[in-house]
């Protein structure tokens, strides 16, 4: 694992107030399924069904009033993870927690504090209208009279879908499916929320405003607990405080978006200006101790621009008497931030999501 941050760390929002205590543990859990074989390869295994793991040794904890990403390719175990905390499935080991309710022995009691979004839903009544879909799954979770026919309005206000809460559930579009599941998530305000994709198939628009509500709605303004499964770098990059990087079943890297990056080879990238540089004076700057490469970006007629990774500030101390002693002007410098795809190949092996 590349790098484990400290559960208190600040919310993305520039909020200085820190994430709260332990709300979910996952501790050493495993989990793996029979494997598809055909007819022949049934007898020639004896009749003994080999298993497929799916994941191995998963160990966090999501604190309270956290928005914490699952990161990684298909197939790298998040679905299977969620499903696990969300009680519909069970651990071959390990323990998972939330808020001290143990979901596998107390699986009811784990589910009324729990809402769950996943990635496709198809348990919804095609023949009903939305409306009437929630105003049965919200029956279904307890709620009951004006309260449930008030919360299901909110919740379609909530996901920008009130022009349709009429329109019978098969004439919706991918998307608005979707964006109704979000809404199913958030029907009996729960404590905490899973989110499997949730903005999978929905356009650009919808899936910005998608995302600005799990942010600053549900987790700034309420203070849930969010764990979002996702493949999209830029959604985790932008909105998770914390982020495990899952790679064929197992935790390869987690913390902040900012940590991995300073986890990425324990390198810093820079953008530096310096006056017109010679072939010779770039084979010296090279090959000093701690830079890890320097390339040229552009030239003018008085100024070229190099980009610089160097491996720690002994090195970028180094650098910086390379130039002196060479002569060159500075011109400008400045750091830049890690690439996200960057830094996930770097702690997957290469696979991108």
């Amino acid at each position: 694992m590349i790098t484990v941050e400290p559960l208190n760390v600040e919310a993305r929002s520039g909020a200085k107030a820190p994430i709260g205590e332990p709300m979910l543990r996952i501790e050493h859990v495993e989990k793996s399924f029979p494997a598809t074989l055909s007819f022949a390869a049934l007898l020639r295994a004896g009749g003994r069904v080999p298993r497929r793991r799916v994941l191995q040794s998963i160990d966090f904890c999501v604190g309270r009033g956290e928005l914490f990403g699952l990161l990684g390719a298909n197939g790298a175990g998040k679905t299977s993870l969620l499903k696990m905390l969300a009680t519909l499935s069970i651990p071959d080991r390990g323990r998972i927690t939330l808020d001290g309710v143990d979901v596998v022995r107390e699986p009811l009691k784990a589910k009324r504090r729990i809402g769950l979004c996943t990635a496709e839903e198809r348990s919804f009544y095609f023949r009903l209208t939305g409306r009437a879909n929630l105003m049965f799954f919200g029956a279904l979770a307890g709620l009951r009279g004006p309260f449930l026919r008030q919360r299901v309005e909110e919740v379609f206000s909530l996901v920008d879908l009130t022009s349709a809460i009429d329109r019978s559930f098969h004439s919706y579009s991918s998307g608005m499916r979707q964006r109704l599941t979000v809404a199913r998530a958030l029907l009996a305000d729960p404590d905490v929320v899973f989110l499997d994709e949730p903005t999978r198939a929905v356009d650009p628009v919808h899936a910005d405003g998608l995302r600005r509500l799990i942010r600053d709605e549900l987790v700034n303004k309420r203070g849930k607990t969010i764990v979002l499964a996702t493949n999209l770098l830029e959604e985790a990059w932008a909105l998770c405080d914390r982020i495990a990087v899952i790679d064929r079943g197992t935790v390869v890297a987690i913390g902040s978006p900012e940590s991995l990056g300073k986890a990425l080879h324990e390198r810093m990238l820079y953008r530096v200006d310096v006056d017109e540089i010679s072939d010779a004076q770039m084979e010296r700057l090279r090959s000093t101790v701690g830079v890890v490469y320097a390339r040229v970006l552009t030239r003018d007629a008085s100024t070229t621009r190099l980009e610089v990774a160097v491996a720690g500030d002994l090195a970028l101390r180094a650098l910086f008497a390379v130039l002196a002693s060479d002569g060159l002007r500075l011109r400008a410098f400045r750091s830049i931030e890690p690439d996200p795809m960057e830094i996930f190949r770097h702690v997957t092996g290469g696979e991108a999501p």
